[in-house]
């Protein structure tokens, strides 16, 4: 009886051995961006807001401003302030949606 509980206790000793081998190996799939879209093997191109952040992030980069996509991820008013700024980039078009210049009514 207690060999039988020796080699459970085994068993789940190795399980969770696994278990966290498997926790601490680096994320082998990465998210792969093309402008706005996330590029998926299953459904092809899915609007994300994660990529539509990482497009700003670049464009903001191709003017020279010293930005950084995590600081895009994590500061909204980063966003903000760049989609204010440069929104009326093309490239930010769907990216900028809420926040370009065209949102803003001047002439009122």
């Amino acid at each position: 009886m207690r060999k039988h509980g020796l080699n459970s206790l085994m068993t789940m000793a190795s399980g969770a051995a696994l278990v966290l081998a498997i926790g601490m190996q680096p994320a082998a799939a990465r998210i792969e961006c093309q402008g706005n879209f996330m590029v998926t093997k299953k459904d092809g191109l899915i609007a994300t807001p994660y990529c539509e952040e990482e497009q700003i992030a670049k464009v903001a980069q191709s003017y020279g401003w010293k930005v950084t996509a995590k600081q895009v991820h994590n500061d909204p008013l980063v966003k903000v302030q760049i989609c204010q700024v440069l929104g009326g980039d093309v490239r930010l078009k769907g990216s900028c949606a809420g926040y370009g210049p065209g949102n803003y009514a001047p002439g009122r």
